[in-house]
């Protein structure tokens, strides 16, 4: 039995990536079907760390309070050497984007909201145990052939395909796309244990010359382990359960009873990333774009930029706000980030286990001067040393080759701000889903001309005056019909314009990323330069 199906996009995979990426189209009204191999979520926890850049992407589709329900919020992570002793640690507590910057999940907790975030939207399907077997495209659209676990086939006609389909990407295979890097050689067993009674709130690495390991808390008495196999350790020995008990009971000391295991897996570690993640109408995401050692917990919440960078721009061609060729950004501006998390993510692995006694005391000994000084220190802590994106090609606007502390190509701040009737909110809440022109202290419909602000509209773009807070009479209401005004409440508008005098507009993309800004006089300039960036 056969069957065609027709839609705007078709995604390859239903994990996080592959999910997300279909919320944001159904929220923006985009015809998407989703095809997943496995007939159901795979009862196990794979990614167990999620960061604050990733629940904005979940704020956007109305998900992050929920699954924040399910999450340890702000989790420390602790550094210990082979004695035992803790060397450094993290423990972060601010919200420069409006969320805890450090969170422990269950996958499968999480994707079973994600999937019934879906359910909201009638323009958006998924069909499960369905594996792509061919996939043909030209310059019209893409034909892709699955097949179920039954043998019944389906032909799915698409104007694009997004494979987020994992390591073993089928997508990437069919349409002809490399992975370049490393597979390291140690391997790793990774065990997941139940009905934990261990009081050890935090992730903790144990940097063991011999056998690194880590442990990890995680919700509802669950906890993971995972331990480096030497190399005469034999595979199928060391996932018996009395070898799995032994590297455990290090842990649990007398008294504390011993957890149940649930699952020991023993996994490869991979630095690689795609040669390219666009071949023609077919897009790469997450782990079928770039797959990276687990050390710093960012496999998954790479693949969450990935899809929120890709998602508004699939809609805006689909919409004809924009034209094809802006689909071409999506690689300009995530390869390169993708690459230095992969390479971060590796280095950050080689202090996880020192080649010897020697270089275990010089680590530690610079872990102690970090210690002693508090800027140094704030850095670690506060988790300020994660490589953050930054666009300088792309979409965003460069009138002048960027500097270091441009902020134009980064992710954007988010405070809570005040409407006119005190209600607050997030910024991104307050001003919606897409493009804003944002101006501190100054209305920016006042500086477009007829055009300029027609252009804007047809954009979907939210206009808004955000006024220093409690400005009484000192900041008139903008005069402009539409215009959002708000009060910068938490002061950090106001932060912003004190550093940066002469930023007084900012056009925030619907990713939350900055497109550019300028004064109020150079908004033509920046309008023109976004008109011929889209078209």
């Amino acid at each position: 039995m056969s069957q065609t199906v027709k839609t705007s996009v078709l995604v390859v995979g239903a994990g996080p990536a592959g999910v997300t990426i279909a919320n944001h189209l159904g929220m923006y009204g985009v015809d998407t079907l989703v095809l997943e191999r496995s007939p159901e979520i795979l009862d196990y926890p794979r990614a167990v760390g999620v960061d604050d850049e990733s629940l904005r992407s979940w704020q956007a589709i109305g998900l992050t309070q929920e699954l924040l329900g399910d999450m340890i919020q702000n989790a420390p992570a602790r550094y210990h050497n082979s004695k035992g002793r803790c060397f450094a640690f993290v423990r972060p507590g601010e919200q420069p984007f409006g969320w805890p910057r450090r969170n422990m999940f269950m996958q499968p907790l999480t994707e079973v909201s994600l999937r019934k975030g879906l359910d909201r939207y009638p323009n958006v399907s998924m069909k499960l145990g369905w594996e792509v077997q061919q996939l043909r495209q030209d310059a019209n659209g893409v034909e892709v052939t699955a097949k179920s676990a039954g043998g019944e086939t389906m032909t799915v006609q698409a104007d694009y395909v997004v494979g987020a389909d994992g390591g073993k990407s089928a997508v990437r295979e069919l349409v002809g796309i490399e992975l370049e890097g490393v597979t390291h050689a140690s391997k790793w067993l990774v065990i997941d244990v139940q009905d934990d009674a261990l009081y050890e709130p935090f992730s903790g690495v144990y940097c063991d010359p011999k056998r690194p390991h880590m442990v990890i808390d995680l919700p509802y008495g669950y906890r993971r382990f995972e331990f480096m196999l030497l190399p005469e350790d034999g595979e199928e020995e060391a996932l018996k359960d009395e070898n799995v008990m032994r590297l455990l009971r290090q842990h649990y000391k007398e008294g504390i009873p011993l957890p149940t295991i649930k699952r020991a897996r023993i996994y490869l570690h991979h630095s690689r990333v795609a040669n390219r993640f666009q071949e023609g109408r077919a897009f790469l995401v997450g782990d079928a774009a770039h797959l990276q050692p687990p050390f710093f917990g960012q496999g998954m919440n790479s693949g969450l930029r990935d899809v929120t960078n890709l998602a508004w721009k699939l809609a805006m061609v689909l919409d004809r706000k924009a034209a094809p060729h802006i689909l071409e950004t999506y690689n300009v501006e995530r390869r390169g980030h993708a690459l230095a998390m992969v390479n971060f993510a590796t280095w950050i692995g080689s202090f996880y286990r020192p080649r010897n006694r020697f270089t275990e005391m010089l680590r530690d000994a610079f872990f102690d001067v970090v210690q002693s000084l508090p800027n140094v220190r704030d850095y670690i802590l506060q988790l300020r040393f994660k490589p953050m994106p930054r666009y300088t090609e792309g979409l965003v606007y460069h009138p002048v080759a960027p500097g270091k502390a441009s902020v134009v190509g980064r992710m954007f701040l988010q405070s809570f701000v005040e409407t006119r009737g005190r209600q607050r909110l997030r910024l991104d809440d307050a001003i919606g889903n897409g493009f804003a022109v944002i101006g501190v202290n100054v209305d920016p419909a006042l500086h477009m001309s007829a055009e300029d602000r027609a252009f804007w509209e047809a954009l979907g773009a939210r206009i808004v005056q955000v006024n220093k807070s409690r400005s009484g009479g000192r900041f008139a209401p903008p005069t402009s019909e539409g215009t959002l005004l708000l009060d910068d409440v938490d002061g950090k508008f106001r932060d912003w314009s004190l550093d940066r005098p002469q930023e007084q507009i900012i056009v925030l993309r619907p990713d939350r990323y900055v497109g550019a800004v300028c004064t109020r006089d150079g908004l033509g300039a920046v309008t023109l330069a976004f008109r011929r960036l889209l078209n």
